[in-house]
Formats: C-alpha cells, sequence, structure tokens
C-alpha cells in the first residue's frame, strides 16, 4: 500500500476502528507512545507499511509513523526495504517531496520512521475519474516534475511514480511520497546493498510501469519519466492511457498498444501533446532522456498568460428555484472560501475565483425534508473534489413524497440526471470516496452506489435532523429534534449512541453532526428549544466522548481545508480559524457570504438551522441563497420585461409554487401544505386540498 494512501486518512480494510498491532505483538492505537510520540489515530495499512497520525510531544507538531505490517516483522528483505526507504529520504529534501524527520529503534529492535504528516488529498482523489483543466493540471505536473527532477539528480527513481502516491495540500502544494521501491543509480546502494532488481522480476503499479518494468527488466530514471506520462496523460484526459480488464490485458497494452491521443482536450498546448507522446515512448532509447527537461517545458507553459475560466451560466432552459415568486438559486463560488481563506500558494496553481449558477431543471424544487418548503435539512452535498453535486428535488408539486429524488449533478455539464433507486430521498451524503451516496427515506437511512443502483437500507434513524459520513466510514446522526448524536458503520449493523443533551446545562437536542476529517472530533449545533433562534456551536472530541461549546449563536459548522470551520449566523456564512488539533477556536470569525438559506425563525414545528450549503476539500461552495426560513412573509406581484413589478393583491403568504390558469384569470399556489387558487377577477380564496400533503 503506498504511504500517500496511508495518509488519506481512509479506513484500513475492515472497520479498524480499534487498536493495531505493529512489532513483535506491541499495541499502538490512540494514546499509545512511541518516544517522544503520542499516537492519535491510525492512518491506513497495507503491504508497505502501517502509518500512524502521532503528536510529537517535543516539537509541538503532527507526524507520520510508519512502521511494518506484522506479517512482513521477519522478513529480512522487507526490513532492508524499509531501512533503504529512510536513506533515500533521508538523501533527499526538495519542498515537494514529503520528508523524513526520524528513524527510530525501540524494544526487541522494532524500527520507526517518522515522517512529515501531509494533509490533503491524494492526486487520484484530486482526479476521480474527471479530467482537470489543462492549465490546473499543468501545474500540478510542473510541482511533480521538481520532485522527481530532484530525486533523480541525487540518483535515486522512484519505480512507483502513481496519483495515489502524490498529495496535494489544502495549500496547493504537490508533495511526492512512498520511496518504497525506490533504488538508487550507479555505484553504491543507497543502503549499502545491491538494489538492482532480479531478472523477470516486476516491481512497481501495472497500470503506471514502463514496457521495461513489466517485462522483468533493469530499471533507469527513464522508468519514472514513463509514469510521469501516464500520469499527465491521465490528469487531462480523466482516464489511463493503457486500461484493461484486468492485470494481463493492462500490461499487454503498456507492451503493444498506444494511447488513445485522441482523447487529450483540444485545449491541451501542442507542445505538451508532444512532451506527453515522447515520456509514453516505449522503447526508453527514443523516451525523453531528462525529466528536469519536461519540467522546463511545463514551467514555461504554465508561465504563460490564459484567459480566466468561466463556469457558463444556464440560460436555455428552466428558472432559478423559486420559493413564491423570490429567486432561490444555487450559486457556485468555486475555489472561494480556499482562496480567500488560505495562505499566497507558491505554486501556480492557483485559479480566479469563479461563481455561476446552478439550474434546477424545469419544474423542480429544491427538497430540504420537510412537506411545506420550509427545508429542515441540508438538501444538497458536494464531492470531495468538488466535481459533482448530488441534490434532493421534488418534481412538479412540492410536499407529495413520491416525487422526491436524488439529482447528480457533474460541475463541467449542464444537465442534472435522477439518481436510479433514490426515489422518496432526501437529505443526501456523500462517502469520502465520492462512491456512494447517503440519504434519508421513510425514516431509515440508506445508501446507493453514485450513479444508481438498488439502494442498501442502514438502519432506522426516524427524521435525523442532519447526517455525516466520516473518514472511518460511519455515519454520523442526530435522530430526532431532543436527541443526542448517534452513529452506525456505511454497511449497516448496531447503533452507537455517542452524546445525549446535557439537560442541567439547559441543552434541548444535538443536531447538524459534521465530521471533522480523520477520526478524531465532530461539529455540531446544540439547541436549549426546539424553537431556539439562538444555537450554540460545539464539538466532540471522539477519544474523551466529551464535548465543548466553541461558539455561540452559531449553528451548522463545516470544516474548511484551509484550517477554517464555516457556520451559519442568521443567514450570514461566517469563517474562523480552528485548530483541528486541539480541537478549538483560533482566531476571530470573519463574514464570508450573506443570504445563504438557512432554517431559522420562532416556528417550533420547523426549527432546525440547517444551511442550505456544501463545502468540498478543495474549498469551493455551493449554496442556495435564501435568507432565513421558514416564516418569512411574500406575496404575488407582475413583474415586467424592464424588470418592475407591480402588487397582484395586498394578501401575504408564505406562497410557494405559484401557477397561472391557461386563461390567465387564476393563480393556483402552495401553503401550508395545501393547494390553492386565488381568483384575480374576484379577489378570492378557495382552498383545493382538505388535507396538507394532497397532490
Amino acid at each position: 500500500m503506498s504511504e500517500a494512501k496511508e495518509q488519506t486518512n481512509q479506513p484500513p480494510d475492515g472497520e479498524g476502528a480499534g487498536p493495531t498491532w505493529s512489532f513483535h505483538g506491541s499495541v499502538l492505537g490512540p494514546g499509545g507512545q512511541i518516544g517522544p510520540f503520542r499516537i492519535e489515530r491510525e492512518l491506513g495499512r497495507g503491504g508497505a507499511g502501517v502509518v500512524y497520525l502521532a503528536h510529537d510531544t517535543k516539537l509541538d507538531r503532527s507526524v507520520a509513523i510508519k512502521s511494518l505490517p506484522v506479517e512482513l516483522m521477519e522478513s529480512p528483505q522487507a526490513r532492508t526495504r524499509f531501512a533503504r526507504e529512510a536513506r533515500v529520504l533521508a538523501a533527499l529534501n526538495h519542498p515537494n517531496i514529503a520528508a523524513i524527520y526520524d528513524e527510530l529503534q525501540e524494544a526487541e529492535g522494532a524500527g520507526y520512521l517518522v515522517l512529515e504528516y501531509v494533509p490533503g488529498q491524494t492526486l487520484a482523489e484530486w482526479i476521480a475519474g474527471t479530467r482537470l483543466k489543462p492549465q490546473e493540471a499543468l501545474a500540478i505536473a510542473q510541482q511533480i516534475a521538481e520532485a522527481v527532477a530532484a530525486a533523480h539528480e541525487h540518483e535515486v527513481i522512484h519505480r512507483d511514480l502513481k496519483p495515489g502516491n502524490i498529495k496535494i495540500t489544502p495549500e496547493g502544494k504537490v508533495k511526492v511520497l512512498d520511496f518504497g521501491l525506490a533504488k538508487a543509480l550507479g555505484g553504491e546502494a543507497v543502503d549499502g546493498q545491491n538494489t538492482i532488481t532480479e531478472p523477470g522480476r516486476v516491481i512497481g503499479t501495472p497500470a503506471y510501469m514502463s514496457p521495461e518494468q513489466a517485462r522483468g527488466l533493469e530499471t533507469d530514471k527513464r522508468c519514472d519519466i514513463w509514469s510521469f506520462g501516464c500520469v499527465l496523460y491521465e490528469m487531462l484526459t480523466g482516464k489511463l492511457p493503457f486500461e484493461g480488464a484486468t492485470v494481463s490485458d493492462m500490461l499487454a497494452g503498456i507492451l503493444e498498444r498506444e494511447p488513445d491521443w485522441s482523447a487529450l482536450p483540444q485545449a491541451t498546448p501542442p507542445n505538451i501533446r508532444v512532451l506527453v507522446r515522447r515520456c509514453l515512448q516505449k522503447d526508453p532509447r527514443h523516451r525523453l532522456h531528462d525529466i528536469a527537461d519536461a519540467r522546463i517545458e511545463l514551467e514555461e507553459q504554465t508561465a504563460l498568460p490564459t484567459e480566466p475560466q468561466h463556469v457558463p451560466p444556464r440560460l436555455s432552459r428552466g428558472s432559478l428555484i423559486g420559493t413564491g415568486l423570490a429567486a432561490f438559486g444555487l450559486g457556485l463560488l468555486l475555489g472561494g472560501l480556499a482562496m480567500k481563506y488560505s495562505k499566497p500558494r507558491a505554486s501556480k496553481m492557483a485559479q480566479p475565483v469563479v461563481q455561476s449558477f446552478v439550474r434546477l431543471e424545469a419544474g423542480h424544487w429544491l427538497d430540504g425534508g420537510s412537506f411545506d418548503y420550509r427545508p429542515t435539512r441540508t438538501a444538497m452535498a458536494l464531492s470531495r473534489n468538488g466535481r459533482f453535486l448530488v441534490y434532493s428535488a421534488i418534481k412538479e408539486n412540492p410536499g407529495v413524497q413520491d416525487k422526491r429524488w436524488l439529482y447528480l449533478r457533474r460541475i463541467d455539464e449542464l444537465e442534472a440526471k435522477p439518481i436510479a433507486g433514490t426515489e422518496g430521498g432526501y437529505c443526501p451524503l456523500l462517502s469520502p470516496d465520492n462512491r456512494w451516496v447517503g440519504f434519508l427515506r421513510a425514516g431509515k437511512l440508506m445508501k446507493v452506489a453514485v450513479e444508481g443502483g438498488i439502494p442498501t437500507a442502514l438502519t432506522n434513524v426516524g427524521g435525523a435532523f442532519g447526517v455525516s459520513w466520516g473518514d472511518d466510514n460511519r455515519i454520523i446522526f442526530a435522530s430526532s429534534w431532543n436527541s443526542g448524536l448517534s452513529r452506525v458503520s456505511a454497511t449497516g449493523g448496531e447503533v452507537e449512541a455517542l452524546t445525549a443533551p446535557d439537560q442541567a446545562k439547559g441543552e434541548y437536542g444535538h443536531r447538524l453532526p459534521c465530521c471533522l476529517p480523520g477520526r478524531k472530533g465532530i461539529v455540531f449545533t446544540i439547541v436549549r428549544h426546539s424553537w431556539d433562534t439562538y444555537p450554540k456551536l460545539a464539538v466532540l472530541d471522539l477519544t474523551t466522548r466529551k464535548w465543548q461549546v466553541l461558539l455561540d449563536d452559531a449553528a451548522d459548522g463545516r470544516y474548511v481545508p484551509t484550517g477554517h470551520l464555516a457556520f451559519l449566523r442568521r443567514g450570514m456564512l461566517y469563517v474562523v480559524p480552528f485548530d483541528q488539533e486541539r480541537l478549538q477556536i483560533a482566531g476571530e470569525a470573519a463574514p464570508a457570504v450573506a443570504n445563504i438559506a438557512q432554517t431559522l425563525a420562532g416556528n417550533s414545528t420547523q426549527f432546525s438551522g440547517a444551511g442550505q450549503y456544501c463545502i468540498s476539500a478543495s474549498g469551493s461552495l455551493v449554496y442556495a441563497a435564501g435568507g432565513i426560513l421558514p416564516d418569512r412573509q411574500n406575496s404575488f406581484v407582475w413583474v415586467d420585461h424592464e424588470g418592475k413589478a407591480e402588487p397582484v393583491t395586498a394578501d401575504q403568504g408564505p406562497f410557494f409554487g405559484p401557477r397561472l390558469s391557461p386563461d390567465g384569470q387564476q393563480i393556483a399556489y402552495w401553503s401550508g401544505g395545501c393547494i390553492w387558487v386565488y381568483d384575480l377577477n374576484r379577489g378570492t380564496t378557495t382552498r383545493l386540498t382538505s388535507e396538507p400533503g394532497a397532490g
């Protein structure tokens, strides 16, 4: 397993939430100690090692500690490779290569590498099957080339360069990880041992292997150039250059076929097309000889001025989501929070902040889980890479349960599509790997593949006022108005209670949970009574099971990858610095975006504090405008082509979904869960349905 995967805070195979075994039966888990390093949690494990997040008590910093898995303890070859990795990393000192801090020798000869902890996403997660814009791909590739060039200058080749071994920090810095398969070139090996690959032995990851690696031949730095070409091709096209149903098919493609060069986007600069082709020459004699040449080519290309990138608004069909006659649109602030609140990037990855709108299909309404369009739950979820959105909507007749669906809308596409198996669902949430969408339906927590399929029921959750999918593959939820927080595995099983409202402190309910990255804490909202319009934002420490109030007059907190918390205060989105390790506020709150829809008013049956917004790990923000909901009064007006409004009647709402009759004499609308008709000639109102929610 790559070190990059180990540092993505993904769970190991199975649940793996408890302590883990390493050398000679020593138990490592939260609170354990290795020298001056206090173990916080396990980050991941695999064939190449087990990695833990730890706190350096001497230097007060986070580190990653890597050890061998139990099955390799007695392997001299594995121990030799482990020691070689330490020496390779010690020989390299570059800002685009994850550093090694120390090599520890503990009891019974057990060894541990103390590495730089790299937060953020792997490039594999960043891509997630979607191609990057050319300038973004080239900016990332330039930093990868910088790292590989630095390694080659020290006569070290990586031999396993791939998106899973490359991380992108929240600040946009690219870090190349996992030199476990690296070897030294020429003369003495880094560890003093001969590291020439044995004839016929295949080393590396099949999809990114050079032809000489696939044949088990001796390798040099040109195998890294091939892998670099594969990574660049994948970033530009969103797919592997050599795909296959099996490893054998994939290796056959590497040895015999050419990539689909037509898959490169038209916007790819001609010199970059040539660069990719030169990197992917099967004969190493014809391949690009030095990665530094690629770095220079990329540096010159990314230095060229480019036109600002815009997300085209949909103007051709449908209308903005409406609440009465007031616009209630889904705004996209792409990269907005990350750009505004992160430190200036040393790289050239910075993109202009782009704002646009997502229009729902004609006749669709954003659905937050209530029957009278007063959304008490968040109706949208954004993928961690910010490349697609899942939202809940009602078609035509708001309040009719079987008209609800979840919709998938890719940010670079104009159309949304319903997700098969989600009819009747609302309150979507996405798994950390972006493969699954969870949702609520008829009192149950469900999940289904993002592309649709047969849904799986996980557990009964009642109304569930807030859900969040953690990095440990468990889902946190609040099952009712006055409940605490609970969690269940994303594969189903027993429900575990995490909190109970402390009545002695005036707590009525805990709701709107948000899992922090990793497995340490949960941010949630505390209310003192069912109509509390001044809730509190709190954080639960999963290690101690204790919680503390972070902010007064704040609700629906979400983590921002720049090291901030976003939260709502009566329809205004604020951002405040947050120390994730200490679970403490670390600065003053600042307003960020105004007029975000939030269910916050003095109606005891509708208050939840939920906001209609979501934030990706890349810092993109999607939100629905609308201010404080519900209990807003509105009225019918005629609007001419110049935007001038004329009242239809003096009556005040709330009115929702107005429809003018074919003869222009009546207006049908929805209010209080019933359908009404207003007669324009008589000035009278008639109720058509007698029960709330009737269609």
